[in-house]
């Protein structure tokens, strides 16, 4: 014959306290340890998608060099291999932007908004391009836009339907 088991007792919440089902319009406040994590992986996604439009600056800064109109050979090599590896870094870092980043949308604009200022200071050191001021108002823009998705917006609270008798 067969032993047969016993039901397991459930654990029981201690005395005195309250389930957050018991009140559902009332928001659960976050532990204190815990927003301190959201805030050091939001920084490690900016960093790295920051990190990422450098080194996509880089690329192109690099295969404008390979392929100028007046390169020797030795230095087309160079850029070549200077711009597959760039390349190969800015992907590794915008990989890694996503996954700290709470959505590819904050990950994609910081990237291009790096990338964009990373390539207008490398075009002016390498190249001595200076840009208009048409071009630095759209970059405002972009910055405006970063600032708006980055910002912690404030919980929204739905009105609860009122009965009409």
């Amino acid at each position: 014959m067969a032993a047969r088991s016993l039901p397991q007792p459930q654990p029981q919440p201690p005395r005195g306290a309250v389930s957050a089902t018991a009140y559902p319009d009332t928001p659960a406040e976050v532990p204190p340890h815990l927003q301190a994590g959201a805030m050091r992986r939001r920084f490690w996604g900016a960093f790295n998608c920051l990190c990422a439009g450098a080194f996509g600056a880089l690329a192109a800064a690099a295969a404008k060099l390979a392929f100028g109109s007046e390169v020797n050979m030795s230095l087309c090599i160079l850029g070549i291999i200077v711009m597959a590896s760039t390349n190969s870094l800015m992907w590794t870092f915008f990989s890694r932007g996503l996954s700290f980043s709470m959505s590819s949308a904050i990950a994609s604009v910081t990237v291009t908004f790096s990338n964009i200022l990373s390539s207008a200071f490398l075009g002016y050191v390498l190249y001595g391009e200076c840009q208009e001021v048409l071009w630095w108002g759209g970059v405002f823009l972009i910055l405006c836009g970063l600032t708006l998705i980055h910002r912690k917006l404030p919980p929204t609270w739905k009105a609860l339907p009122h009965k009409q008798q």
